[in-house]
């Protein structure tokens, strides 16, 4: 191989590793760009729905643990909240968990720290569907004479 030769490749295979490494550098981006769009759209709603979850059960827990305050003098509903199943203590979770935002938290924990009931009614009458109320219902049924 001649000198002229031998100075052309060493010049090429300098370029090529540079080349290289901006490549790898890209590639790298593009592959952390993915993962971040991935867990954007499949990671983080299950994240959400799981922690939506866990403060609705919270909620319900903090309202039955509150009952005589929530009942105020009635004491059918003291004993409708604490006799409650599991089962039912679920569907007030699902009911809790479909409108569980910050603002609307913040205002049933004032009601319930309150004792307010009639703001809770009112509450449940503006934001719950007449499915929601008419499981509500039943359950009040359920468990009331």
């Amino acid at each position: 191989m001649s000198k002229n030769n031998r100075n052309k490749t060493h010049k090429n295979t300098a370029k090529a590793h540079k080349n290289s490494g901006f490549g790898k550098l890209m590639m790298s981006l593009v592959i952390l760009g993915v993962v971040v769009l991935l867990f954007i759209n499949y990671a983080l709603p299950m994240l959400k729905s799981s922690f939506k979850k866990a403060a609705a059960e919270k909620t319900v827990e903090v309202l039955t643990e509150n009952a005589v305050k929530v009942a105020g003098e009635d004491s059918q509903v003291t004993q409708i909240l604490e006799n409650l199943s599991e089962e039912d203590k679920e569907v007030v979770t699902e009911i809790v968990e479909n409108h569980m935002d910050a603002e609307s938290v913040s205002e049933v924990m004032g009601y319930v720290s309150d004792g307010d009931k009639d703001g809770l009614m009112k509450y449940a009458a503006e934001n719950l569907s007449p499915e929601e109320l008419a499981q509500l219902a039943e359950l009040y049924g359920k468990y009331g004479n």
